[in-house]
C-alpha cells in the first residue's frame, strides 16, 4: 500500500503533537482548573494536532481518487525563496524592527505568491500594513508585549 500525501501529513501531525505532550510533560508547574499554568495552550494544541492529524489520515484513506503531482519545479523555487525571506526578514528585526520589517516582507511574500491572481498593488500594500498593524496593537495593547524596535534606531 502506497501512503498518499495527505496521509503522511495526518501521521506527522499526531506524531507532532505526541512529542509536544511529552515535552509539555516535563513541565514542572502543577495543572489545574483554576490555574492552568503554562501547561494549557501547549495540550490545547497537542488535542487539535492529534485530532485533525487523525481526520486528515482518515479522510485520505477513505477517499479513493488519485493524487495530483505534489509540488513541481516552480513550488519548491517558491519555498526556498519563501525560507531565503523568512532567514531575512529575523536578520532585519535585529536591525530595523518591526514596523518596517513586517510589512516589506508581508507584500513581497504577497507578490510572490499573488502569480496567476488578481491582485493590485494597492491591495497587496493595503494587506501588509493592515496585517502590520493588526498584528503590532495585538502583542502591545491586548498582550503587553513588546515587539523588536531595531538596533539601528536605538
Amino acid at each position: 500500500m502506497k501512503l498518499k500525501r495527505d496521509q503522511i501529513t495526518g501521521i506527522v501531525l499526531i506524531l507532532l503533537g505526541v512529542v509536544v505532550a511529552v515535552l509539555v510533560s516535563q513541565f514542572k508547574v502543577p495543572f489545574s482548573v483554576s490555574y492552568p499554568g503554562p501547561k494549557a495552550l501547549p495540550m490545547i494544541s497537542v488535542v487539535g494536532f492529534v485530532v485533525c492529524g487523525a481526520g486528515i489520515f482518515w479522510e485520505s484513506t477513505k477517499s479513493k481518487k488519485e493524487e495530483p503531482v505534489f509540488l513541481v519545479k516552480e513550488g519548491w523555487i517558491r519555498i526556498l525563496v519563501s525560507l531565503a525571506l523568512l532567514a531575512v526578514y529575523i536578520l532585519g528585526m535585529k536591525y530595523l524592527g518591526f514596523l518596517i520589517c513586517t510589512p516589506v516582507i508581508c507584500y513581497i511574500l504577497t507578490t510572490l505568491y499573488a502569480k496567476g491572481s488578481k491582485t493590485t498593488l494597492k491591495g497587496r500594500i493595503l494587506f501588509s500594513v493592515a496585517l502590520t498593524v493588526i498584528i503590532y496593537v495585538i502583542y502591545v495593547y491586548a498582550f503587553g508585549l513588546g515587539v523588536p524596535d531595531g538596533e539601528l534606531f536605538w
